[in-house]
């Protein structure tokens, strides 16, 4: 009896997974078979102006995922290898930089830059460098993407072996070389896996190449799409910047792999080394600086410009805003975590390699960036009225759909990290004490996995706030969310306007950002009571 239970769960898992699979991919399966119908128009990557929108892209990212390699890493080496006044706070802040979304900060910079800005009153309008270029771009992307670095290799410079360490010293190395020759050489598969995470951002990015007038695919697809209307060229540009990402999917599954070979069961960790006082000065310049220029100094001009009264017409602009895109993520949370337990669930009863391959299917929209998204839909809606005559419905309902076929991952992980908590055992002896699967589910598993669910739905909801060229492309007439009226505003050239939705933004994002922050740091704080039992004690370099 119990074998043919299992097997009906099995079954019905396996169903919920491929439907949701199926619900969760055809957008990019649409955009992938229009890119490549040969009847169509010939392909824009034959002319000047595809071959320049791929290569510009390549180029932003190997500017900007450089910087973020080397901005996240010696921030990580520092605040975890050494010591010095400020680390802690330092520690943290250092996440800070999650919370500005990148087109937000590309307008904070393009006013701070502005030839009416507070550095052209410094130094001159004529000496001002030009922020809106290429460089000017990869800046302020390398800028809020080198926490994906920070934060994989803190927390696995975190969970290192005291034992490695022990051993290059016994060896006669250094600390500095001890250091940078075990533990960094052991870290490089978080190093590469937080790059992939920096780089699948940068290639992503629509709103500062935008608003920086740098050609990349995103600007492409919707220069393509609104301008030109020529849905055919812009699914071939999203399927260009599909295939970016996928690469930098594997690259991060492959690191992830790497991580998960890692061997984390010896209990004391790296002796920090103690800085001299130069040095610790040093130390905490170059780690005050990413949140200086990262987060201080676009949050700092945005506090800055606010207007004490603001114009009604704005303030009803930003109210209305403001409500539709509560409305909206809230929506898009509840539909993208419902979705997400029916995979978790499903995933749980479910096994077999074709199971996990759909469960990849279905959650890698995460890794989708917007635009392509965006276009996916309509190619979806474009092949479905061709094949029944019906397309799918307007309005906020294709938005929605976009959202969370893109967003179902966080919801995803959310909810199988909370069933992971719940034994299979546990479900059994509630079955063999009677109790209904509903009893179960509200009196078992829902205490013990509502906290990740909220967690879960409150991604996703800031993650819907947040998004920006899906939302440009497929939102409804007049439909302002906060990121398209910060985007209307700021290209208007009215950021003070744009400043309060601006700032909301920031605040939303600030939450997540120190959390990531304390989790990396909780693996060095559970290492201290074994590091005081073992007597290690800090360092001083001479």
């Amino acid at each position: 009896m119990s074998e043919m239970t299992a097997r009906k769960g099995d079954r019905r898992g396996g169903a919920a997974i491929l439907l949701i699979a199926l619900f969760a991919a055809a957008p990019v399966g649409a955009m992938l078979a229009g890119a490549l119908e040969a009847d169509a128009a010939p392909s824009i990557f034959a002319s000047d102006v595809g071959q320049r929108y791929v290569a510009t892209t390549l180029l932003l990212c190997a500017l900007a995922g450089a910087g973020a390699g080397v901005v996240g890493a010696i921030a990580a080496m520092l605040v975890s290898l050494t010591e010095f006044p400020g680390r802690r706070i330092l520690g943290v802040a250092l996440a800070l930089p999650f919370a500005i979304p990148a087109y937000v900060a590309a307008y904070a910079y393009g006013n701070l830059f502005g030839p009416f800005g507070p550095v052209a009153a410094i130094i001159g309008a004529e000496a001002l460098p030009e922020i809106r270029s290429l460089p000017g771009a990869a800046f302020v992307l390398m800028l809020t993407t080198y926490p994906y670095v920070y934060l994989a290799m803190r927390a696995s410079l975190a969970a290192r072996s005291g034992a490695m360490m022990e051993a290059a010293r016994m060896l006669g190395a250094s600390p500095l070389r001890a250091s940078a020759g075990v533990l960094l050489t052991a870290s490089r598969p978080a190093f590469f896996g937080g790059l992939a995470l920096a780089l699948m951002e940068i290639a992503a990015d629509y709103g500062v190449a935008d608003f920086f007038g740098v050609p990349t695919l995103s600007v492409g697809i919707f220069r393509t799409w609104h301008g030109l209307g020529d849905l055919h060229a812009a699914m071939q540009l999203a399927a260009a910047l599909f295939f970016v990402a996928l690469l930098l999917v594997l690259m991060e599954s492959a690191s992830r792999r790497g991580r998960a070979s890692e061997d984390v069961r010896a209990a004391r960790k790296a002796r920090r080394i103690r800085l001299s006082p130069l040095q610790g000065a040093v130390a905490f310049l170059i780690c005050l600086a990413p949140v200086l220029f990262g987060f201080i100094a676009p949050a700092g001009l945005l506090i800055s410009i606010l207007q004490p009264e603001m114009n009604a017409i704005v303030l009803r602009g930003l109210a209305q805003a403001g409500i539709n895109t509560a409305l909206i993520a809230a929506a898009g949370a509840l539909i993208a975590v419902f979705l997400s337990l029916l995979l978790a669930y499903g995933a749980r009863a479910a096994r077999g390699r074709f199971i996990k391959l759909a469960l990849r299917a279905a959650t890698l929209g995460y890794a989708v960036p917007g635009a392509v998204m965006a276009i996916g839909v309509l190619a979806l809606s474009a092949s479905l009225a061709r094949v029944s005559g019906h397309a799918l419905a307007g309005g906020a309902l294709v938005l929605l759909y976009a959202y969370v076929a893109r967003f179902l991952t966080a919801g995803y992980n959310a909810a199988a990290g909370g069933l992971a908590q719940i034994s299979p055992q546990m479900d059994g002896a509630a079955r063999t004490l009677g109790a209904a699967p509903g009893r179960v589910i509200r009196e078992v598993h829902w205490p013990m996995a509502r906290l990740s669910l909220l967690a879960g739905a409150a991604i996703v909801a800031i993650d819907i706030a947040k998004e920006l060229p899906a939302t440009l492309i497929l939102r409804p007439f007049n439909f302002e969310t906060l990121s398209t009226q910060i985007y209307r505003l700021a290209s208007d050239e009215r950021l003070a306007d744009a400043a309060p939705a601006a700032l909301i933004l920031i605040g939303l994002g600030l939450l997540p950002s120190i959390a990531l922050s304390l989790i990396a740091d909780g693996g060095q704080k559970k290492t201290r009571k074994s590091e005081a039992l073992a007597g290690l004690e800090t360092q001083t370099v001479n």
